[in-house]
């Protein structure tokens, strides 16, 4: 095993997670705080499903945060020898795996309930009628094809990434297991 090529795989996976949550997290926080000033507090008439749909979104925007976060969090390592880094590793794509393979439960449906009360909301002050229309059904046909291309492109991820580097790393660690 090319322990060399599996470090520079690493560090690119480490690198691309640590940008997905910089980046993830940042407009999330960007979204909240534009909901709240543009949503809420310029409007002259905010219905009260619009306001549930922006706090849902807050709170659904903390939860993801405090995900991805905990996600990244390993236990304190006393032994630094080969074994014990492999296994961290092996740890930490493993939570990155099922974090990805399990996006629909801890980020599409909490932003798909804040969408849908906010729109709702909206659409009741615009209309006077809870009732969507064509183009508010139109708009959560687009949502929907968006949010099933991001749960697909989440699991090819997670198996198309994480898994073959996730399988390399259980065979070294074997390996080592085997020799020690």
């Amino acid at each position: 095993m090319d322990f060399d090529l599996l470090r520079v795989d690493m560090k690119e996976v480490d690198r691309l997670l640590r940008w997905r949550d910089v980046l993830l997290i940042g407009l999330l926080g960007l979204g909240v705080g534009l909901q709240v000033v543009f949503g809420w507090l310029t409007q002259p008439v905010v219905d009260p499903l619009s306001k549930a749909g922006i706090v849902v979104f807050a709170l659904a925007t903390a939860a993801i945060c405090a995900v991805l976060l905990f996600a990244r969090r390993l236990e304190p390592a006393d032994d630094w020898t080969l074994r014990a880094r492999l296994r961290r590793e092996i740890d930490k794509l493993g939570k990155q795996r099922r974090l990805a393979e399990s996006v629909a439960v801890w980020f599409l449906l909490p932003m798909a309930a804040a969408i849908v009360l906010g729109s709702l909301g909206g659409h009741h002050v615009r209309t006077g009628s809870y009732v969507p229309n064509a183009r508010l059904l139109t708009y959560y046909a687009v949502g929907a094809a968006i949010y099933v291309a991001t749960w697909w492109w989440s699991r090819r991820e997670a198996r198309g990434r994480y898994g073959p580097l996730l399988a390399r790393l259980r065979r070294l660690s074997a390996e080592l297991e085997e020799d020690g």
